[in-house]
């Protein structure tokens, strides 16, 4: 009987970034906590395809793309039917303004600002943002010393 693999259990995770560097430590930190980080293409065009054909837990979206902006994209997927419902974390360098924050939380979309947040503050929002609480590891202590806690 064959067994079902690891990777097919796996929710995935789908980055769009521009920054090599960047979309890699994404992958590296979502794929430590148990999803499967998928890299968006960004010569392809059709981000609401990829959406539908990986049923991603999250998409993680920079806006300052080369080829087309990160606003596009996330206008694409929310006008379709089948991805509107898409948790959308936005992770981008550019500052915004408390309206535009708030005009994206009024969409369901998730906001952090790169270089002001701590790589666990980003993974912590990405496990919030997908609804998922990775097992901890057996013997695991909790941070900040303390072992009292279980």
């Amino acid at each position: 009987m064959p067994k079902s693999t690891k990777q097919s259990e796996k929710k995935c995770i789908l980055i769009v970034e521009d920054s090599v560097d960047f979309s890699n430590l994404l992958k590296f930190v979502v794929e430590d906590d148990g999803f499967e980080g998928l890299q968006f293409p960004l010569d392809q065009a059709d981000i609401v395809g990829w959406a539908k054909q990986h049923k991603p837990a999250v998409i993680l979206v920079d806006l300052a793309l080369r080829r087309k902006a990160g606003m596009e994209y996330i206008e694409e997927l929310k006008a379709d039917h089948d991805t509107k419902h898409t948790p959308i974390l936005i992770i981008t360098g550019r500052d915004l303004s408390q309206r535009e924050v708030v005009a994206l939380q009024l969409r369901d979309i998730s906001y952090i600002r790169k270089g002001r947040v701590e790589l666990d503050e980003i993974r912590t929002l990405i496990r919030k943002v997908a609804g998922y609480a990775p097992p901890r590891t057996p013997g695991a202590k909790a941070r900040g010393g303390s072992s009292e806690r279980s």
